[in-house]
Parts: C-alpha cells; structure tokens; sequence
C-alpha cells in the first residue's frame, strides 16, 4: 500500500477513533483513492490558514454521495466545484469535502459543531438524506428506538456502531483486504423496491436537526444551500431513500434557505442518465460529478458569493 498509494507526509487509513463519532476522517491520510488533508477533508490540499484575503471557503456536508467513494479525490464533486469557484473567486478559494460513508445528517450536524467555528466558512452546502433510513437500523442494534427519541422531543441522533467504528476494520490490513474482497456479500439486486409509506420518525429526526444545522451555519456567519439529491429512483431503495432529502427542501425553505433539485440537471441530461451515476443510481459518476459542480456553481454558489 505504501509504495502504490503511499503519499508523502500522510498515514494510510481514513478513519481514527472519536468518542462522539465513533470514528471520524483521520487527518493527513490515504487510502488506494483518497487523501484527507489537515482537518480530515477529503482534500488533497490543506485548509488555508489564516483565510487568505478575497478568497471563499464553502464547505459540503453529505455522506458517501458527497464523499465520492467510488471515484478519486480529485474527481469527487466537491473538488469540482472548487474548480468552478476559482475560476472567479481566485486560486485560494476552497471547497472543502466533509462528506463521510453511511453518514446521516445526524453526525454531518456533530462535525459541523467542531469545524464551523473554528473555519467560519462563506458557505455551506447540505447534500444530504440517504442514510436516514440506515441510521435509523443502526441505532435500533444498539438498543435505541429513534420513535421513542423523537417522541421525547429528541433529534440529531446517530449510531456510532458503524463500519468505520470497528477497530480491526480501522487497523487490521488483513481484515480490510478480505472485506474488500466481498467474498461473503450477497450479489447486489438492482431490482426497485416497492413503494411504501415514508416513515414519520425518521423524517421528523432529519427535519428536526436540519433546522439546527441551518441555524448553527448562520450562528456561525455563513449561508447555508440545500442541494436536494439525485439519482435513479427506479433502481433499488432509490425511490424510497431520497425522498427524505426531498422532503427536507420544504423546511429548508421555510427558512429562506437557497434550493436547489439536482434532479433538474439529472432530467435535462440528454443521454443516457445511467451515465451520470454507479450502479448504486444515487453516487455520481465522474460525469455526473462535473456536471452537479456547474449545476450548482451556476444555479446558486456563484450568485451567492459574488458581490452585486
């Protein structure tokens, strides 16, 4: 691994401990795809510090449609957008990927706790909602009713039972490889799921703790934008999966919070849409990965930190 993908000055694997988080993005590390940088961004380039003078800072919260497992760091929509952004906002303006695999908005909200303050980003983008429903599994392993929670008046609950979590996933090369193998996973089924009724706790968990993170974005003197997610509906969970995020779009309006539906660009596309994504139909591919870039630099981003 080393000599293959080893990057000077980084350590391989991406992921530490964290008491809150159970594991968080290591900073300053790799893997056979990816590099984080100083703050555990999945940026090959560290964080400006201090804030270079006219420069932008936005940072993109999400999961792994934000993150961009399945393609390279560079290639991941986040560093695309960087790529529109300094086209007129100058070569230190930067675009921060805080995306995470099997992150619900949950844990996105707990990081952006830690890096807002701290960064004071210009903007902050929310693309977020797939994993609400894996959360919600999740908690329920570790004895946690998220109906119970909600019903007390609780939200922004997250698992901290994930993957990621396991201490021979994070530091056993062995127990990687074999995973990675998927020797014992059953064959994916793209076959659609049939439609069934949203479930009313964990839309009212995402709604509730997108509410507090778009008032932590403006505590913190940015401007939040909701980018509703996209993808094949037609494929797998899809239909069911992105409608959390869909439905997120009303409270982020209420609140006078720019959106924007990426399924806008998805259904312009004129070729074959299967084009713009993995088999997963939700995670971009490189293509669609450019395209969702300039869809938002020009839809929001642009008219959003350009002065007037």
């Amino acid at each position: 691994m080393h000599f293959k993908y080893g990057v000077l000055g980084k350590t391989y694997g991406l992921w530490s401990y964290d008491a809150e988080l159970g594991a968080i993005h290591s900073t300053n590390a790799y893997n056979s795809n990816s590099e984080t940088n100083n703050y555990g961004f999945r940026n090959k380039e560290d964080v400006f510090e201090p804030k270079p003078p006219n420069s932008i800072r936005v940072i993109a919260y999400g999961g792994s449609t934000t993150f961009c497992f399945n393609l390279e760091t560079d290639q991941a929509w986040p560093i695309r957008l960087q790529e529109e952004l300094r086209k007129y906002a100058g070569p230190k303006s930067q675009v921060l990927n805080a995306g995470a695999i099997v992150w619900s908005i949950g844990q996105e909200l707990a990081r952006a706790k830690r890096d807002l303050p701290r960064l004071k980003p210009d903007v902050v983008i929310i693309y977020s909602g797939l994993n609400e429903e894996a959360n919600a599994g999740h908690l329920a392993e570790e004895g946690i009713s998220l109906k119970q929670a909600v019903d007390a008046g609780r939200h922004g609950l997250f698992a901290t039972n994930l993957d990621q979590s396991r201490w021979l996933k994070r530091n056993s090369m062995i127990v990687r490889y074999f995973e990675y193998l998927n020797l014992f996973a059953p064959p994916p089924n793209p076959a659609p799921v049939p439609e069934y009724p949203i479930v009313p706790e964990i839309r009212e968990n995402f709604n509730r703790t997108l509410r507090e993170f778009i008032d932590l974005i403006r505590k913190n003197g940015a401007k939040p934008l909701y980018v509703i997610m996209g993808g094949i509906h037609e494929i797998g969970q899809n239909r069911l999966l992105l409608r959390y995020s869909r439905e997120g779009a009303a409270v982020a309006r209420e609140m006078g919070v720019p959106v924007i539906d990426s399924m806008d660009l998805v259904n312009s596309y004129k070729g074959n849409k299967a084009d713009l994504f993995s088999p997963t139909g939700a995670h971009w591919s490189a293509l669609g990965a450019e395209l969702l870039a300039k869809f938002i630099d020009e839809q929001a981003l642009k008219a959003m930190v350009k002065p007037n």
